[in-house]
Formats: structure tokens, C-alpha cells, sequence
């Protein structure tokens, strides 16, 4: 699976404010619940739990929560801003204002893994992180993330 093709415009939530890391996931999860069509509550748990093993923020405000769940058949990611930052127990203790939120079915780790790595890459790049956290809208996001990928060779 290639990041590009699983960064779509329809999956990005800009302008959100949680108080908390908690609130963030439950914010995340109502959303992505409604759009998959799928529990709320098993969603949130999932991410939760995931995130209660140790933060998913890697650092220069990112987070990348991610969860493997039952009832997808492919892997969904999702990208979220939040204005201003979320507290989310970061390496470098800043607030996380961007997330990627992966999302995998348990059959298929490998992918996980992968994706996960591709978003890690692209998040090395400081003009990336500078383009995600300035774009004005869901389609600088997503061209964002081409370019990103591109210059990666992913």
C-alpha cells in the first residue's frame, strides 16, 4: 500500500481543539466511526488502548495513532489538525497539533508496518511538517503528502 493512495481529501479534519489526548482519540473516533460506518465505542477503545501502551507522538507536534481493528477490510488513514496542540506525552515534550490515524485490519500486519514506516519517513522532512501544519485546506494536505512520498520514493 502507498502512502498517496491512502491520503484522500475526504479523510482530513481540520480546525479541531480537544483539551486532552483522550478527547482527541475520542474526537477522531466519533468521526472516523461515522464515515466507516462502525462502532464508536470500539473504535475509541482500540485507539486508546493502543495509546495507554506508550504515546504515538513522534515529536515536532505529530502523533501517528494507530490501532489494528476488526470490521475493515483495508487499511484507512485518516489526517486530523487540532488548533492549537494537544498534550500527548511527546519525546520532545511539545503539543501534538497533527495526526495521522492508521488503521488496519488484524490480518494484515505487514501493511501496518509499512504504512506506518512510510508516514514515519515522510515526517523526517521539516518542509513537510511545515507544509502539513500551515495547509489551509484537505487538498494542500493530500498534495502535501504526494510530493512527500514522491521525493521518498514510496
Amino acid at each position: 500500500m502507498k502512502l498517496q493512495q491512502l491520503v484522500q481529501s475526504d479523510r482530513v479534519m481540520l480546525g479541531l481543539t480537544a483539551p486532552d489526548a483522550d478527547a482527541a482519540l475520542s474526537i477522531l473516533a466519533e468521526r472516523i466511526a461515522l464515515a466507516l460506518e462502525m462502532p464508536q465505542t470500539a473504535l475509541n477503545k482500540a485507539l486508546s488502548e493502543r495509546e495507554h501502551l506508550g504515546s504515538t507522538a513522534v515529536g515536532d507536534g505529530f502523533a501517528i495513532p494507530h490501532c489494528k481493528i476488526h470490521g475493515i477490510d483495508d487499511i484507512y488513514i485518516a489526517f486530523a489538525r487540532f488548533d492549537p496542540g494537544v498534550e500527548f506525552h511527546a519525546p520532545d515534550k511539545r503539543p501534538v497539533q497533527a495526526m495521522f490515524v492508521v488503521l488496519s485490519p488484524p490480518d494484515q500486519p505487514a501493511a501496518h508496518l509499512q504504512v506506518l514506516s512510510q508516514i514515519a519517513r515522510v515526517l523526517k522532512r521539516k518542509e513537510f511538517r511545515e507544509e502539513m501544519l500551515r495547509a489551509r485546506d484537505a487538498s494542500e494536505i493530500v498534495r502535501s503528502v504526494h510530493h512527500a512520498a514522491e521525493a521518498e520514493g514510496l
